[in-house]
């Protein structure tokens, strides 16, 4: 959690279990909560955070509900399971191995613009692929340091080779390569993404949070 709290502009050191920690930011357009083994943190502009303060937690990580407490206009981003693994997963026999200059792109013609975004792939430090039979790519994984402790993992395969364990192959070496380092995997899934869930839970991971966050008007 102290990922979280960092990136919103608070200090872990200001965390509790069971308490939220209320942010002023001044700067944010937004309005994101988040909340991850009992530890919550929202951060938003000090009129915003008046006006929601009284919410009770379901509400903070539910964007729709959110919005309806905000001024007319707020947009709600969307929340998002958090899921998290300190464990290697079982390598797949599939052909996987460190992305070549191209392969990201030819995964990407075989998306949606907004499949491309949801993915994060784009902010990835640095990808694997995983192959078809054919050698032709077929889904792509990596992952981004975020702050001092976590990777956050980023994983697409092409429309025609979902269900055919692609994305479980390259995710499991890009999930191997973040823990060699040290750092704790971070699943970030949509929620209502059902095939991102079932994934990251054959990969190891436990969901322990939840993220939400709501553009503000103007």
């Amino acid at each position: 959690m102290s990922a979280w709290v960092s990136a919103l502009g608070g200090s872990p050191r200001d965390i509790a279990k069971n308490e939220w920690l209320l942010l002023e930011r001044a700067d944010l357009a937004a309005v994101v909560a988040a909340q991850v083994d009992g530890f919550g943190v929202v951060a938003a502009p000090g009129a915003v955070l008046d006006q929601i303060r009284p919410a009770p937690p379901e509400t903070l990580l539910d964007a729709d509900a959110l919005a309806s407490l905000l001024p007319a206009g707020a947009d709600p981003i969307g929340s998002a399971d958090l899921l998290f693994s300190e464990r290697s997963p079982r390598l797949s026999p599939l052909c996987a191995r460190i992305a070549a200059p191209g392969d990201a792109a030819a995964v990407r013609a075989q998306v949606s613009p907004a499949e491309w975004e949801e993915s994060g792939i784009d902010q990835a430090q640095r990808l694997w692929t995983a192959w078809t039979p054919e050698g032709a790519p077929a889904a792509v994984a990596g992952f981004k340091q975020w702050h001092s402790e976590l990777a956050q993992m980023a994983v697409l395969a092409g429309r025609g080779h979902r269900g055919s364990g692609v994305a479980y192959a390259a995710a499991a070496l890009a999930i191997q390569e973040a823990l060699a380092k040290g750092l704790v995997a971070q699943w970030r899934s949509r929620q209502g993404n059902e095939a991102s869930l079932g994934l990251a839970g054959r990969l190891g991971f436990t969901q322990l949070g939840v993220q939400a966050a709501v553009r503000l008007k103007g």
